[in-house]
């Protein structure tokens, strides 16, 4: 709930600013730094650690050159003494963003990386079967052996060499 009523706050702020765009990436590569740096999560949640090095500290791990209204919102976060509620905040302010702006998330799993010319297809079906704008994931897995899998929202084609060996009983 917390999380939540910030995240819509600072979404409502930063439309006024005209910055929503730019906080959405800044947050991004925040919650990019909460997963590949744990310890941040200590360092939020230890309220010994004065607020100003939080504020630093989140700053930093926002990416080189924080927009000012970022700033603003980690001094009032942190200052309400919420740091603990950062990465959630920011996780569901990129939920608002793409609700609010109509943006869906695909994810496409393959043997081997994707092409730019299969992307792009699954784009214009996609895209064709909505009128949201798709933005594309993609990452391997060398264990659906072949074909693909494409989950989209709480959606998914499971095209897998492993799901079709799974279907007529040779489960692996």
């Amino acid at each position: 709930m917390i999380s939540t009523r910030y995240a819509r706050a600072i979404y409502e702020y930063a439309s006024e600013q005209g910055s929503e765009a730019i906080l959405h990436e800044e947050l991004r590569v925040l919650v990019n730094s909460f997963a590949m740096y744990p310890a941040m999560r200590k360092v939020m949640d230890n309220p010994i650690v004065p607020h100003e090095l939080k504020v630093k500290l989140l700053t930093a791990a926002s990416g080189i050159q924080v927009h000012e209204t970022l700033k603003q919102v980690f001094l009032t976060v942190v200052g309400r003494g919420r740091s603990d509620y950062m990465e959630n905040i920011a996780l569901m302010y990129d939920e608002i963003y793409r609700n609010v702006k109509g943006i869906i998330t695909a994810q496409l799993t393959t043997v081997e990386p994707a092409d730019e010319q299969m992307k792009k297809a699954l784009a214009r079906l996609i895209s064709a079967a909505t009128t949201q704008q798709v933005e594309f994931q993609t990452k391997t897995d060398p264990d659906i052996i072949g074909g693909f899998v494409l989950e989209i929202g709480d959606q998914r084609l499971d095209a897998s060499v492993k799901e079709q060996l799974r279907i007529i009983g040779y489960g692996l």
